[in-house]
């Protein structure tokens, strides 16, 4: 492990998580084996769960504190963390995900590729249902304007963004999306990593800490989208890269393309059956 200087913050926030997914949180780190110095910092926000708080105020480890605050949402309690944060590389990890041993070679990638400052890596999903979504090559474009390409457990980003900005309080839902838009607008530079270094636990009770509050999805998304101008921000060549990276990792698109060019009778008939739900290509 080195010691001549922090590397590693991990900022965990806590609401009435249930505790077995926290106590696995937490024994996922010390499993990960991480080689370099690191902190980790719980966010209890409030919790009214009797066993949880006191398993929180009990719990001793070397390397973690434990911060106790009145309950204020997520992105309240990942900024006490940030700012309390001496490490170099910061990871928000939800407190019902899990770390892996890849965290390590996440942190030697970012230190020793100073011109990128977040790095992103696949999901891997737990818990309900397993499989391995794989991400694409960062797009501006798409985590401004499309979809969010990111998730706070499986994203590792450098402090020097905390200086800068912090998670919007007034969000409850896509709050990530909007930190790391704002990121992308302030010019820092992302890079995707292929090697899971988190499980993300995806539960079909919607109790997933990830999984809250979807229902205000169109609106935080109108919102995340009006402050930024896409004329400003978005250039050719990012819609360039957009589209090819949706091509390149959903093959399924060119398929579409071609059904929709040479067979436009059969691609209706898909269209009917409900196996495409329109005409866009990418969607």
């Amino acid at each position: 492990m080195e010691t001549n200087s922090l590397k590693l913050s991990i900022i965990i926030p806590v609401y009435n998580t249930p505790l077995t997914y926290v106590r696995e949180c937490l024994k996922s780190i010390a499993e990960a084996q991480i080689r370099y110095s690191y902190e980790v910092i719980i966010v209890n926000d409030g919790s009214t769960d009797n066993e949880l708080v006191g398993f929180l105020k009990e719990y001793k480890d070397s390397h973690a504190i434990v911060i106790h605050k009145e309950n204020s949402g997520v992105s309240a309690s990942r900024n006490v963390g940030l700012k309390q944060a001496k490490g170099n590389f910061l990871l928000c990890l939800d407190s019902d995900d899990q770390l892996l041993p890849a965290i390590n070679d996440a942190i030697t990638y970012l230190n020793s590729n100073t011109s990128y400052d977040v790095l992103y890596c696949d999901l891997q999903f737990f818990g309900d249902t397993r499989f391995l979504h794989k991400k694409c090559e960062f797009s501006k474009f798409q985590l401004m304007y499309v979809s969010n390409m990111l998730t706070p457990s499986s994203t590792l980003f450098s402090k020097k963004l905390v200086s800068e900005i912090l998670f919007n309080e007034k969000l409850s839902y896509s709050e990530d999306r909007d930190f790391f838009s704002r990121a992308a607008s302030l010019g820092f530079q992302f890079k995707h990593f292929k090697s899971p270094f988190c499980l993300y636990r995806r539960v079909f009770n919607s109790q997933s800490l990830s999984q809250k509050n979807v229902g205000m999805k169109n609106e935080v998304e109108t919102f995340i989208k009006s402050q930024f101008s896409a004329h400003a921000e978005i250039t050719q060549e990012e819609v360039n890269k957009y589209v090819i990276n949706n091509f390149t990792a959903h093959k399924k698109h060119i398929i579409k393309l071609l059904l929709i060019i040479f067979f436009p009778s059969l691609f209706s008939y898909f269209v009917s059956r409900r196996f495409y739900k329109n005409n866009i290509v990418i969607d």
